[in-house]
């Protein structure tokens, strides 16, 4: 049997019907939307043969999701509103991506944090499954499935018969701040993914729809300078996927084979580039990206210019992850106490099996206390299950963070 439906196409999919049939049927019935579309592609799975696969894959799934939901709605005696909602196998469905909205909807609600809507937006639009929204949020597993349950609840509660339409219409800075966040979060999830089904270290396509929906957030709802420079540091990035990756082998950044750079990318990624009037996160890590490229040396005077932004970026937008970058760079800068004082306060902030951070720890370590480096090292190897990062320290023994 031929696989009709890849993951990353699963999660693309997903949330395009997701999003289609919250328009159409509203919020109150967010769990049965949910079981249609899985049910829909339970049946794809099951029906879809290499001699007979529906040519518009989408509109097939979406009429069977929708037809599922129908079924689910009159059994348990909802009202739908009109009969206008049933539909045929010949029907069309919308052509509008309506992900982006949808993403605007739950940005713009009072009744849950900000972490919660990241986490329900991660998990129902871009279809990402818990173990990978905790690698990338540090949030507990069990969190994270009470953060999806009660979310949904107050997001049903909070919406019920309110036009989803009008809620857009009144969205202001701080839910296209969060809108950035979500994409941020998402992008970061697939150009670090830690999928053990996936073969390589980069889920592109989940690069690439958070570039595209930023794309349009930023020509449809904001021309500020967060966004721009968010798709800065987007096109930064995917311009070097095609480089972090060489026959299924995991290429460290200061390894890379640099002709195999995007430079149309890294062209828009300075295009985008923008000093804002008020300095922001997304400005000053597209900026440090930004050098990482453009320098032709990674001598002394580099990472001190470097170890500048990250203090500069820790005092915008605090966080365990940018403090481990922080801290290799304060290594690479020669401020070795510094680092080492750091990496001791981070043990205590994060699980000690937590990957870039035992990573450098054993980075530290390699010529001072090698055998404990060593040792280290095998504990991540043994640990881990994503073959492509297993191979790559097995391989080359080589300590640094994976750019």
């Amino acid at each position: 049997m031929n696989k009709p439906i890849t993951q990353t196409n699963y999660r693309v999919l997903y949330g395009k019907l997701f999003s289609t049939l919250i328009r159409q049927f509203g919020v109150q019935h967010f769990s049965e939307i949910e079981d249609a579309i899985q049910n829909s592609f339970l049946k794809a799975v099951k029906n879809w043969k290499p001699d007979n696969t529906p040519k518009k894959k989408e509109n097939w799934l979406y009429i069977t999701a929708k037809n599922e939901l129908l079924n689910q709605l009159k059994r348990k005696h909802k009202t739908i509103g009109s009969e206008s909602y049933i539909i045929s196998n010949d029907s069309e469905p919308t052509t509008t991506d309506l992900r982006l909205e949808t993403i605007l909807l739950v940005a713009s609600s009072r009744s849950i944090s900000k972490q919660a809507k990241i986490v329900f937006i991660l998990k129902n639009i871009f279809g990402l499954n818990v173990r990978e929204i905790a690698e990338n949020t540090l949030i507990g597993k069990e969190a994270i499935y009470k953060i999806v349950k009660r979310s949904k609840s107050s997001l049903q509660k909070e919406y019920r018969n309110q036009q989803i339409a009008e809620i857009i219409k009144n969205i202001g800075e701080e839910e296209i701040h969060t809108v950035e966040e979500i994409l941020y979060a998402v992008f970061n999830s697939g150009f670090d993914s830690f999928n053990e089904k996936h073969k390589s270290i980069i889920n592109k396509d989940l690069c690439l729809e958070s570039f595209a929906l930023t794309k349009k957030l930023l020509n449809d709802y904001n021309k500020q300078s967060t966004t721009s420079n968010l798709l800065s540091l987007f096109c930064f990035h995917i311009a070097r996927i095609e480089a972090k990756v060489n026959d299924e082998k995991l290429i460290s950044f200061f390894k890379q084979n640099r002709n195999k750079w995007n430079t149309k990318m890294i062209n828009l990624g300075f295009h985008y580039l923008k000093k804002p009037d008020i300095i922001h996160k997304f400005y000053i890590e597209a900026l440090i990206v930004s050098k990482y490229i453009s320098t032709s040396s990674y001598k002394l005077d580099f990472w001190i210019d470097i170890v500048k932004l990250y203090e500069i970026l820790l005092q915008l937008s605090p966080s365990p992850i940018i403090e481990i970058n922080y801290c290799f760079c304060l290594h690479k800068a020669q401020r070795e106490q510094e680092a080492i004082e750091l990496l001791e306060k981070l043990e205590h902030k994060l699980t000690s099996e937590h990957v870039y951070l035992s990573l450098v720890k054993a980075s530290f370590l390699s010529k001072t206390n090698p055998k404990e480096s060593e040792r280290i090292t095998a504990s991540i190897i043994t640990k881990m299950n994503q073959d492509i990062r297993k191979n790559y320290l097995m391989e080359t023994k080589i300590y640094n963070l994976n750019f």
